[in-house]
């Protein structure tokens, strides 16, 4: 095989607690994830020698503080593979946004050299990988709807969510992590959310409790400094949303609808003044980077 195409899907968190700082300085955190249809797509094609990268948006780096090169490298090294790659990334999930692009390019990048350098690494070895990698690399690999806990690397998939109406809206703010970690350890945590009461309504599929349940530690943060993140949440209720909650440490808020109607109107209330405004879906656990 010479070539070989996948599709990174975006991570968004249904709920998102970090439980304290552990001694080697990494959060323990625990989330519900799950993913959604908006998607990069990653091109890997073998050539001679060397790792090249390329991409249709011209903002983000190329070399080695992309997490592509550093998972294309890492594996390189590791199992000393003689040929080369050129890899194309055709982004479409926004950066700094909360929705983990870099992280889901990066379980692309182990899948597809995984593939295309016929290296027979099983799922358990690539997680092994990919947790040296990024926390958020490792839940990307499985996809669909999971418990995650640890620093990322402890991952209980649990019942998906049906498919819904979802609308993602990130206002013209980027927040990046390790400022929102900072903020975070600085402050007090005023509430957890239930994760466990989360689980159970996600079982039951009773989504009509999720509004009351859903939480993101980070919102306190994110909303003190960016009211208006919190108003677009605010707005998605108002507008018939079952639940919304910014995802990841920010910007971008996910509103979850009963039906299409109810989020086409809300979309069309967002959509003048957001150019990042658009519809996905939830995904079920289908093999979201799996080799088209």
């Amino acid at each position: 095989m010479n070539k070989v195409m996948l599709k990174a899907r975006a991570k968004v968190n249904l709920s998102l607690d970090v439980i304290g700082v552990r001694e080697d300085g990494y959060h323990e955190m625990k989330m519900i994830n799950h993913s959604i249809d908006l998607n990069d797509v990653l091109t890997f094609e073998s050539c001679d020698e060397g790792i090249i990268l390329t991409s249709n948006e011209n903002t983000i780096p190329l070399d080695e503080r992309n997490l592509v090169i550093k998972a294309a490298r890492k594996l390189h090294r590791q199992f000393n593979v003689k040929q080369g790659v050129k890899i194309y990334l055709e982004k479409r999930i926004p950066a700094q946004a909360g929705l983990a692009g870099g992280s889901s390019d990066a379980a692309a990048t182990l899948k597809g050299l995984n593939v295309l350098w016929q290296l027979g690494l099983s799922q358990s070895e690539l997680l092994a990988i990919g947790v040296t990698i990024g926390a958020d690399v490792p839940y990307c690999l499985v996809g669909g709807t999971a418990l995650v806990e640890g620093i990322g690397e402890k991952i209980t998939p649990i019942k998906d969510l049906r498919k819904m109406a979802v609308l993602v809206v990130k206002p013209d703010i980027d927040i990046a992590t390790p400022w929102a970690f900072k903020k975070l350890d600085d402050s007090t945590i005023e509430k957890h959310p239930d994760i466990a009461a989360i689980i159970e309504l996600l079982e039951d599929e009773r989504y009509d409790g999720l509004k009351e349940t859903v939480g993101n530690v980070f919102e306190a943060i994110a909303f003190a400094d960016y009211p208006e993140i919190e108003m677009i949440k605010k707005e998605m209720l108002a507008q018939g949303a079952l639940a919304a909650i910014m995802t990841g440490s920010g910007s971008t808020v996910i509103g979850y609808y009963p039906d299409q109607q109810l989020a086409v109107r809300s979309w069309q209330q967002f959509k003048g003044k957001y150019t990042m405004c658009f519809f996905s879906k939830t995904a079920e656990n289908e093999g979201e980077n799996d080799v088209e």
